[in-house]
């Protein structure tokens, strides 16, 4: 719901309280009878957070804007939008852990909520948006605060979806889980929806260039929103499940495409670091025993991002049957994770069980049977195992990644996970590997204590906590090829 414009006074009370913080961290002093005057006083005390304009409607984070021109890498995290939305309260937080019946989390303050759109890029010269939620703390760790830039696990890729909109759709228990004990207890957090979910053109999913790079780009759009002295320049990366994807892609990435400030830990809770040839083995025959609705969601939502994003028109003209292209983006952009893994509004409500109800016989044959046993020799099959080996770049060895597995996670399980540590391993990772009682959920906020005190040892300088309990891996389960190079898939 789009807020009402304030009047001009309130806008002019904001800007000169922005204008006054502009000397340091510490909060400006604000006249008691001005804030009685103001409709919404929260309003007032988080724009005086920022040191720019920020009075678009919310809409306008989801809007199409033209990019900067000319575009360069210099505009990388330039602010398209910007509105004040509302505070997120202790007990909103708190309330969360009870209702869905996770681990709690201590949460100790308030935490006022910004929409935005920042620009990011894809390849050079390919500027695109992306929306996000800014999340400041009413009480911040630090001052200056350091920044944790958040990536979300699937939701799906339709712009409902987006969780910053916080529809119910897109707004899900585990973004919930991970976002409310980082912010609940002082963490400025930058939460990008993503590149085309929400914002303009393709959503994608698990294509690492989009994710990383959008990720990256958090922390230059957040050092643009604030006001001087809120931020100090250090940075953590955290990510669950296709989020703990991204986050791993922005560690690889770091270094080339840059930040804004040094990336000085990453954090993935269940990331789905499996090799993505994953996604064109189960539309082969073999893989078909294995499908489950969540499965095709998957191999649909990467397959045709990919078509979409990476080969153009005619290499999606001859990868679909007739009619069937349409169909899967109209699918896609219908629904969010519960449709499209649902029994019953999943890709069977489009005739879609198989690979072979919506690919060519040859689509199949050559990038399905690549995916399954890493047998790639025609053209079409070479491009996808670029493709495939692509989005799990290698990492970075002078970054430290933290690494956390559920105990009683059926769906990433152990012997899944097992397969990209063992990737993370022969890359050279920093790695520390740790298991938490619990499922792909609930291990967020079962582990949230630690990761807040590791958080706050890199980037505060506080103690280091305990020792973790290692997550030994049991071996790679995925009955595909696991490569560990960074050509192979």
């Amino acid at each position: 719901m789009r807020r009402p414009r304030r009047p001009r006074a309130h806008a002019a009370l904001a800007a000169l309280l922005a204008l006054a913080a502009c000397g340091g961290d510490s909060a400006p002093a604000i006249d008691a009878a001005a804030i009685d005057a103001d409709p919404d006083p929260d309003r007032t005390a988080a724009l005086a957070l920022l040191g720019v304009p920020c009075s678009d409607g919310l809409d306008a984070a989801y809007a199409a804007h033209p990019p900067p021109a000319p575009w360069t890498a210099a505009q990388r995290g330039a602010i398209a939008a910007c509105a004040y939305e509302r505070k997120v309260t202790v007990a909103e937080m708190q309330a969360h852990f009870t209702t869905e019946n996770v681990p709690p989390a201590t949460i100790s303050t308030d935490v006022y909520k910004f929409r935005v759109a920042y620009w990011t890029e894809r390849g050079p010269d390919q500027p695109q948006l992306t929306s996000a939620a800014f999340y400041v703390p009413v009480t911040r760790r630090g001052a200056p605060s350091p920044l944790v830039v958040a990536g979300h696990g699937s939701l799906g890729v339709a712009d409902r979806c987006a969780p910053s909109k916080e529809d119910p759709q897109g707004f899900l228990r585990d973004y919930r889980t991970q976002m409310y004990p980082l912010i609940g207890d002082g963490w400025v957090v930058m939460a990008p929806d993503y590149p085309g979910i929400g914002t303009p053109g393709v959503g994608t999913w698990q294509l690492a260039i989009d994710e990383g790079h959008a990720l990256l780009d958090g922390t230059r759009a957040a050092r643009r929103l604030a006001r001087a002295g809120l931020l100090s320049t250090q940075n953590a990366i955290v990510g669950h499940s296709n989020g703990g994807h991204a986050a791993l892609a922005a560690q690889s990435y770091a270094q080339a495409y840059g930040s804004d400030g040094p990336i000085a830990a990453v954090v993935v809770w269940a990331p789905l670091w499996i090799s993505n040839a994953a996604w064109g083995a189960l539309i082969s025959d073999t893989g078909a025993v294995l499908l489950t609705p969540a499965f095709m969601a998957m191999s649909l939502m990467y397959l045709d991002a990919h078509l979409e994003t990476q080969g153009g028109a005619a290499e999606l003209a001859e990868a679909y049957l007739p009619g069937k292209a349409a169909a899967v983006r109209t699918w896609l952009e219908g629904g969010c994770w519960r449709d499209l893994t649902s029994m019953t509004t999943g890709a069977t409500s489009i005739g879609i069980a198989t690979g072979r109800d919506a690919f060519t016989a040859e689509f199949v044959t050559e990038v399905g049977d690549c995916g399954l046993t890493d047998s790639c020799t025609t053209p079409r099959a070479t491009t996808w195992r670029a493709r495939f080996a692509a989005d799990r770049p290698p990492p970075d060895p002078s970054i430290p990644i933290v690494l956390w597995q559920g105990r009683e996670d059926d769906f990433l399980t152990p012997g899944y996970q097992s397969c990209g540590v063992a990737r993370l391993t022969a890359g050279g990772a920093d790695l520390t590997a740790c298991l938490e009682s619990g499922d792909h959920s609930s291990v967020i906020s079962a582990s949230a204590d630690w990761v807040r005190g590791y958080l706050a040892s890199k980037l505060l300088g506080a103690a280091a906590p305990a020792a973790c309990t290692p997550f030994v891996p049991p071996g790679c389960a995925v009955p595909i090829p696991n490569g560990t190079m960074p050509s192979d898939p």
